[in-house]
């Protein structure tokens, strides 16, 4: 098998399952591998042999195409090397900003005793503050007791 039976064989395969776009794409990348390959001093052959049965390769393609449909909107079709759905991954992860902030763990313990010791503070104050008025009333119970017990006997 040569080159051009090895990418006629390869478009079949894809044919029908992804866009044309993705297909040429593909086709064009290939291509061109293989001729950087041969004129690197590889055999035709042998670099054929490298890429493997070219319909298990267009299988790949699919799926990779399928998953890339189906997790990220495309960008565009056309990329920097050849392949459309790997491009819309790699932007789109390219894009993902972390939104989470990593704190230490003594960090998070000292904001928790700050909060805690804050709370504590603004309890006592509050019963401070309450303190005489509640004083003030059970003193005065008492006394309304005592005189009704006085009184009734």
């Amino acid at each position: 098998m040569n080159r051009e039976e090895f990418l006629g064989q390869f478009r079949e395969a894809l044919d029908g399952k992804v866009s044309e776009n993705i297909i040429d794409d593909n086709v064009d990348y290939y291509r061109s591998y293989i001729n950087e390959q041969i004129a690197a001093g590889r055999g035709e052959q042998e670099v054929l042999r490298l890429l493997g049965e070219p319909r298990l390769l267009a299988k790949t393609i699919e799926e990779s195409s399928k998953f890339a449909s189906d997790k990220f909107t495309a960008k565009s079709q056309g990329g920097s090397n050849g392949h459309a759905e790997y491009d819309s991954y790699d932007t789109r992860k390219d894009n993902i900003k972390e939104k989470y902030i990593n704190l230490p763990g003594w960090l998070i313990t000292g904001l928790v005793m700050i909060a805690v010791v804050l709370v504590i503070t603004v309890v006592f104050n509050v019963f401070v503050y309450l303190a005489p008025f509640i004083f003030m009333f059970l003193i005065v119970g008492f006394l309304i007791r005592t005189v009704r017990s006085w009184w009734n006997k």
